[in-house]
């Protein structure tokens, strides 16, 4: 049987849906087997039976889905839920990372390319912010991702030139891969440009070898080492994406409403 006639059951996590009609969804899934996918599903603002949990996102759905013939869109035949994780939606910070996961999956992952560990990832995460909000299990979080995705940071060595001799003049630009050394320095002029401290770049380095979990017990000792590493980070996220996250701005905005209560 072709891929074209058959149903795949898969785990996947919905990162947008759309309402079409009265009752229909179409839901973009990131998907164990399949990767990123768009699919139909058919009555779902209807049928808690065949759709369970609403297919709503921060939850962990076993779908199945079927290939329409002639279409790009898939259809969405069922879906259990696995994992449910919108407790997370009773913090607004907490909320607002695990959606930005969601958001960094749908822009970055390319269409139909599997790759079981970034869902995983997406779930490990959603785990470790269920006590509270973490910036250094966000930070381990989005250098796995661009490592899975194949936009590894160079944290060690020179992204420019592969020195591993670095220092204090050392910049990080998100447009070579990370940090560069002070003797290719002259030629990150780009968006995103930014001096990196050796305790950033050590923060940094250390992180991208732990697990999310392991992460949220290693937090810098200094607020301006957390800073620094979280605006190296979004300089990368956001030069790969090529556009404002929305989730950023929410969250910049539920800051801004903390401090000022």
């Amino acid at each position: 049987m072709t891929t074209d006639e058959q149903t795949i059951a898969t785990p996947a996590i919905v990162v947008r849906r759309t309402a079409v009609g009265e009752s229909d969804l179409v839901v973009a899934l990131f998907t164990a087997e399949l990767g990123r996918i768009s699919a139909v599903a058919r009555g779902a603002k209807r049928s808690r039976r065949r759709f369970a949990g609403g297919l709503e996102p921060l939850v962990v759905y076993e779908v199945e889905v079927r290939r329409r013939r002639g279409s790009e869109l898939w259809s969405l035949e069922h879906a259990d839920v696995i994992a449910d994780h919108r407790a997370l939606a009773t913090d607004p910070i907490g909320v607002g990372h695990a959606s930005y996961a969601l958001e960094l999956v749908r822009e970055l992952a390319p269409p139909e390319a599997p790759e079981p560990a970034l869902l995983d990832l997406v779930v490990e995460l959603w785990t470790a912010l269920a006590p509270g909000p973490s910036s250094s299990a966000l930070r381990a979080f989005e250098l796995t991702l661009v490592r899975l995705l194949g936009s590894a940071i160079a944290l060690d060595q020179c992204a420019a030139c592969g020195q591993v001799e670095l220092d204090d003049r050392t910049l990080f630009d998100p447009a070579r891969g990370g940090a560069v050394c002070a003797a290719c320095a002259a030629r990150s002029t780009g968006m995103g440009v930014r001096p990196l401290a050796v305790e950033t770049r050590r923060f940094l380095h250390a992180l991208g070898a732990m697990t999310v979990a392991e992460a949220r017990a290693c937090e810098a000792e200094s607020v301006e080492t957390r800073v620094a590493a979280r605006d190296c980070m979004l300089s990368v996220v956001t030069h790969l994406v090529g556009h404002p996250l929305a989730t950023l701005d929410y969250v910049m905005q539920v800051h801004g409403a903390l401090r000022r209560s």
